[in-house]
């Protein structure tokens, strides 16, 4: 790792936006990276080690509000239920703006919890359960729709600026069945990446990445694709490019595509290890 981090660079290796390091810098004080001459931020090995720190105490529920005491030794941590908030409270409020087909304010509370979280955790934690909930009563069916056309707008457009600089080595997620999988995945992964909205031919692919390296394709499976789809979207052959799937596999992908498996969170493990390994690929 560099020595000196831009606030990009430490919100990739960390996992977290850009957007919550500067509010765990401005409102909660738990963080206080070096400014140069211009007055951009730059984060050294022991401001990223706190980073990863105050990661640790919020994935374990302890709410943003209490990590300064805990990072300081001031207190001991209090794992118990009530550090469920902001979590049960923010569920209350969505199913509030979901009943009142208030997009706008689900996509406030959106915002609001994003500027102390992370993608990662506000998925995870809030709209995963929610959506499970919703899935699970058919007289909800119209509330889980406009909670996943919120969630799709929102994520896309994050994705958009995820985009990959010119010879840096970015993703290619595709998805195949709904997209939500894949702009969620790509949430969490906060790396450079691409996110089509729809699945493309792999001859179409072949000819779009032909002048684009180094990059990877990634098919992200929300719905098994029949027989005929299979043959057009996966490649036959081996490629110059790392080529993956994961996500709703019936059966075994073609030998020249690596299937991915676990939660979000160990696929960009394994993406990282494809991207290590795609110079013998």
């Amino acid at each position: 790792m560099s020595d000196v981090l831009t606030i990009q660079q430490a919100s990739e290796q960390c996992g977290v936006n850009p957007v919550t390091l500067r509010a765990w810098e401005r409102r909660y004080g738990l963080l206080k990276p070096e400014r140069t001459a211009k007055g951009h931020r730059r984060y050294r090995s022991a401001e990223v080690d706190q980073i990863r720190r105050i990661v640790h105490w919020v994935e374990k529920g302890v709410p943003i509000s209490q990590v300064a005491s805990l990072l300081s030794g001031e207190q001991e941590p209090l794992l118990s239920a009530d550090n469920g908030v902001p979590w049960a409270q923010a569920s209350q409020d969505a199913l509030l703006a979901l009943e009142t087909m208030n997009g706008r304010r689900l996509e406030q509370l959106l915002n609001s919890l994003l500027a102390d979280y992370s993608h990662a955790q506000v998925i995870r934690e809030l709209s995963d359960p929610l959506r499970e909930q919703l899935a699970g009563s058919p007289s909800l069916s119209a509330h889980l729709a406009l909670l996943e056309a919120v969630l799709t707008q929102k994520w896309a457009a994050r994705s958009l600026s995820l985009s990959p600089k010119r010879r840096e080595f970015g993703w290619l997620l595709v998805p195949v069945g709904d997209v939500l999988p894949a702009l969620e995945l790509a949430m969490v992964l906060q790396r450079p990446l691409w996110c089509l909205q729809r699945d493309v031919d792999v001859d179409a692919l072949s000819a779009l990445l032909a002048d684009r390296q180094p990059c990877g394709v990634l098919w992200v499976i929300d719905r098994w694709p029949t027989a005929g789809q299979r043959q057009r979207l996966w490649p036959q052959q081996n490629q110059p490019w790392p080529v993956a799937c994961w996500g709703r596999l019936l059966e075994a992908p073609p030998a020249s595509v690596t299937r991915l498996t676990g939660d979000r969170q160990a696929v960009a493990e394994q993406l990282l290890a494809l991207e290590g390994d795609r110079d013998v690929l």
